[in-house]
């Protein structure tokens, strides 16, 4: 059974006023029909489904009215996974999101669900916007669904080679789940090295899962060595930590990250 809600944060009357009784209708073709169904008017409708296809229940999703301020209108996903919001009759252009809450190794993380139509859409046509929880990849906005682990070398030269001066793109990381992913899935080694982003230096897009973290240096040509790593904070370094992904800002809904620091033995 589909779930219906749709809450008003502080609308204007109109906004509040008996909503257009809904009925089935097609659109001029740039509202296509999602697999939820086809569009009806003044109306917002679609499913939220998890990493595997399976039905979210719990999902908040939030229609943004471009036209009036602070008049959205929020529902939350039912136990098959859709919603239904009714957007009244006001001529208005709308932007729909999704989140979804979890609650993962004693801490309560936020995430952004993928639209199968980031487009706005006007009221009167309606829309059908569907949303699938992805534990990476690209943003249709910017960014990435995955979570920064950013890192850097405590050395500015090389202790073998006191001429050497010590670049941060030749480190290598291995990440080892402890444990499932944040969806629930049996996560796999990730192995990489970081890349310059506005966030810092590392690897911008990694499922969040508690991880067993080591380190080497590995310049093209050149022998390879293993490095210390801790965690950003703390005192001891050792040949390998176990982390979770905090807050950038503490009690914050994310960014979330991992900051280390390497350094050779």
């Amino acid at each position: 059974m589909r779930l219906t809600s749709a809450v008003g944060r502080g609308l204007p009357l109109m906004l509040l006023g008996a909503a257009l009784a809904c009925s089935a209708c097609s659109d001029n073709g740039s509202n296509p029909p999602g697999p939820s169904g086809s569009s009806e008017k003044n109306v917002v409708k679609g499913k939220a489904t998890d990493t595997a296809g399976r039905p979210l229940a719990g999902v908040e999703v939030v229609a943004d009215n471009q036209v009036l301020y602070n008049s959205d209108v929020v529902g939350v996903t039912g136990a098959d996974g859709t919603y239904r919001l009714e957007l009244g009759q006001a001529a208005a252009t709308w932007n729909t999101s999704a989140r979804l809450k979890r609650d993962f190794n004693g801490r309560s993380y936020t995430f952004e669900l993928h639209p199968s139509n980031a487009s706005p859409f006007a009221g009167n046509e309606g829309a059908v916007r569907d949303f699938d929880w992805r534990l990476t990849g690209a943003r249709p906005g910017g960014g990435f669904y995955g979570s920064g682990v950013f890192f850097r070398l405590a050395d500015y030269v090389d202790p073998a080679d006191p001429d050497q001066a010590l670049q941060d793109e030749h480190m290598e990381l291995t990440l080892t789940p402890v444990g499932p992913l944040v969806d629930g899935s049996t996560g796999s080694p990730v192995t990489g090295r970081g890349t310059s982003t506005g966030d810092g230096f590392g690897m911008p897009d990694v499922a969040i899962a508690r991880y067993t973290v080591t380190g080497r240096y590995a310049p093209p040509g050149q022998a390879v060595r293993p490095l210390l790593v801790r965690v950003q904070g703390e005192d001891t370094y050792a040949d390998s930590v176990t982390a979770d992904f905090k807050p950038l800002i503490e009690g914050g809904d994310g960014p979330y990250r991992i900051g280390l620091e390497l350094k050779f033995p």
